[in-house]
């Protein structure tokens, strides 16, 4: 895995962008590293955020460190296993969406129950629309035991 030290001022570019957008305070140096061709930044060695369609986004363990408010979809546990194989999120298995989200805004998945982030996406309906009976609500773009996730947290290592 190859890995790039990014200058301090795109490093600092990145942390305002997503301090101002994720309410997600970065702090350290910011290495870039590619896995399967997706671009994945490391702050403190720990992968924070990953890049999708030209956008930064958080990963799971970013959420996990700082919680954040908002942009929360939760879904029932029979949805969990499809969530985990990279499934988009369908309406039928959500209980529960933030409806402050606006179709296009990143969200986090949770599992209902629990207050852990199982995966994060792209809105594809308002959050107003999110519970129905079909239809995708979520795209998932990352999620846990995908490959960012299994590239530094498997047991293999």
């Amino acid at each position: 895995m190859k890995r790039q030290r990014l200058r301090k001022k795109k490093a600092k570019r990145i942390k305002n962008l997503i301090a101002e957008k994720y309410s997600i305070e970065i702090e350290g140096d910011i290495d870039l590293v590619e896995i399967d061709g997706r671009k994945v930044y490391l702050v403190n060695d720990d992968p924070l955020l990953f890049e999708h369609d030209g956008e930064i986004y958080p990963t799971i363990l970013a959420l996990l460190k700082n919680k954040p408010e908002g942009r929360k979809v939760v879904v029932d546990n029979g949805a969990l296993p499809f969530v985990m194989n990279g499934a988009d999120i369908m309406k039928p298995g959500i209980v529960y969406a933030d409806e402050e989200i606006n179709k296009g805004d990143f969200v986090f998945v949770t599992v209902e129950g629990k207050d852990s982030p199982i995966a994060v996406g792209i809105a594809l309906v308002d959050g107003k629309e999110m519970i129905g009976k079909k239809g995708k609500a979520v795209k998932n773009i990352h999620h846990l035991k995908d490959r960012i996730w299994n590239t530094f947290f498997s047991e293999k290592k």
